[in-house]
């Protein structure tokens, strides 16, 4: 697989409910001409009821080459579920939804599913005269993408990046970019096992921020809108900004590789995305002509990620460099057993601002049951949640190191043989020490005392024998600590044990 890898995807809906006589047909268009223009390799997924439009058919039979990619977009509408014999129950007037309840496969039956899906790929075949080897939606179910993955060969997937609740559809604690084998169980969550592995892999889309994605606003960017590389909003628009995102993407330590989706759905119209798109086209010439980045569609880089990688590997995503000028700096760290993100205020405080665990025994809540809500949630086992579980009343979730240290640099941030990382912090005092990103958990060397701090969890936590208990929609898991282990306001201080602190997270 390639180092640096850009998949470019759009997504086409064929009605706006929301917008009358709203103009679908011109951004497709126009994505079509600008990627024809720079020689990119680039994927289309169509929505059924794109499918299905003549406009369409024959836009894509004209123009479709070998840089293109067609697949399917899993969106669900009045003309698809009709046509395997399902009332459609979208709102009065909508013919296609985005209310995860009728929207979305989870809101079906696990035999519902699998006859929409055939419905669609049948359709697929019938027009382009094959079936698609890549499908996406914001949201897919485990039961779905196993399904597809089975039956039809897939060579990839992609969902949504990271988000809690944002329109209906929280995603929340799952690998933080790039790309995955999801767990039967969960499609949110990396399997641990061949026996509970899809083969298919799935990619996180949009390009999200690494520093502003995880929690918004908190932290009061310049800009508004959402906090990625998606070029109808204001970020992805912005030239300078857009530069940010494909330097620090790209031009930093990233462990196995670096990858990051971009594109727009039609939906917002060229008017509101054109600028975006081109700007960030020039910069994806200039850098893929530099050798800096290779522009694949979303098949090539599954094909190519199942061929390298058994399991799941590692990577890191980085921000040494902040875009709005806060001075804020951010490295997520990502494996097959658990996700980190450790963050650096202006001010030396260090911090981890996110730990989640990976257990592919942890089944998502739709794996059976249909989602009957207009909302869905997936997500996996947090340990540390500083956007949910930091209350007023309870204070911060975090794990803070008790001494400040000096800014980070890319260099201090080292790849390891297997793909993993190790992070050389400079503390303000003159001393250093290491933090070891591994498969097993986080190491910590030379690092003085840690203070792990709980806010208020959603559900329950307690501490045993240097053991952390919790118990997460019903589900049990725990975390071994080595450390000496006090109790201080909010949570307990880890003090080191023979010079070491470490955080045990695999399962396996």
């Amino acid at each position: 697989m390639e180092k640096h890898v850009v998949n470019l995807v759009n997504f086409v809906r064929g009605c706006e409910p929301r917008h009358e006589n709203f103009d679908l047909y011109t951004p497709v268009v126009e994505e079509i001409k600008v990627n024809k223009q720079y020689g990119f390799k680039s994927t289309f997924l169509l929505q059924y009821d794109a499918l299905i439009r003549d406009e369409y058919q024959k836009l894509f039979l004209a123009e479709r080459d070998e840089n293109m990619e067609l697949g399917l977009w899993f969106e669900m509408g009045r003309p698809l579920t009709e046509a395997v014999g399902i009332e459609w129950r979208g709102r009065p007037g909508y013919d296609w939804d985005w209310y995860v309840n009728p929207g979305f496969l989870m809101a079906y039956t696990p035999l519902q599913r699998e006859l929409i899906i055939d419905e669609a790929f049948r359709k697929f075949k019938e027009v382009f005269g094959e079936y698609p080897k890549v499908a996406g939606s914001w949201l897919l179910d485990s039961h779905s993408m196993a399904y597809m993955s089975e039956k039809y060969d897939m060579k990839a997937f992609c969902i949504c990046r990271e988000q809690f609740a944002v329109d209906a559809y929280t995603l929340w604690g799952g690998y933080y970019n790039g790309g995955y084998f999801a767990s039967k169980n969960n499609a949110l969550c990396p399997a641990q096992s061949d026996l509970t592995k899809i083969k298919t892999p799935v990619f996180r889309m949009l390009g999200i921020d690494p520093i502003y994605g995880y929690d918004e606003y908190k932290r009061q960017p310049n800009k508004g809108g959402c906090f990625t590389l998606e070029p109808g909003w204001p970020c992805g628009t912005d030239k300078t900004v857009s530069e940010w995102y494909f330097n620090e993407y790209f031009k930093n330590p990233c462990g196995a590789y670096a990858h990051v989706t971009t594109g727009q759905e039609n939906s917002f119209g060229w008017f509101q995305l054109g600028t975006g798109y081109c700007v960030q086209a020039e910069i994806m010439d200039r850098m893929s002509k530099a050798g800096e980045l290779a522009v694949e569609t979303l098949g090539e880089s599954g094909e190519k990620f199942a061929a390298a990688y058994a399991e799941t590997p590692a990577t890191a995503l980085s921000a040494f460099t902040d875009w709005s000028d806060h001075g804020f700096q951010s490295i997520w760290f990502c494996c097959k057993n658990y996700r980190a993100n450790l963050f650096r205020e202006p001010d030396g405080k260090l911090f981890f601002r996110d730990i989640n665990k990976f257990d592919d025994r942890y089944a998502e809540r739709y794996l059976a049951t249909p989602c009957t809500a207009w909302d869905a949630r997936y997500d996996n086992l947090p340990v540390v949640d500083n956007r949910i579980w930091t209350t007023e009343a309870e204070g911060e979730s975090a794990l803070t190191f008790t001494r400040a240290i000096e800014a980070m640099q890319p260099a201090d941030l080292c790849e390891n043989a297997d793909g993993t990382m190790t992070l050389t912090v400079h503390f303000v005092d003159g001393t250093t020490g290491k933090i070891h990103l591994l498969e097993e958990g986080i190491g910590f060397e030379s690092c003085g005392a840690l203070d792990y701090t709980t806010g208020k969890p959603e559900g329950d936590l307690c501490v045993c024998d240097n053991t952390l208990y919790f118990v997460h929609n019903h589900y049990a898991y725990e975390v071994p600590v080595k450390a000496e282990m006090s109790e201080i306001k909010g949570g307990y201080r880890l003090n080191p044990s023979d010079g070491t602190v470490a955080l045990k997270l695999n399962v396996r």
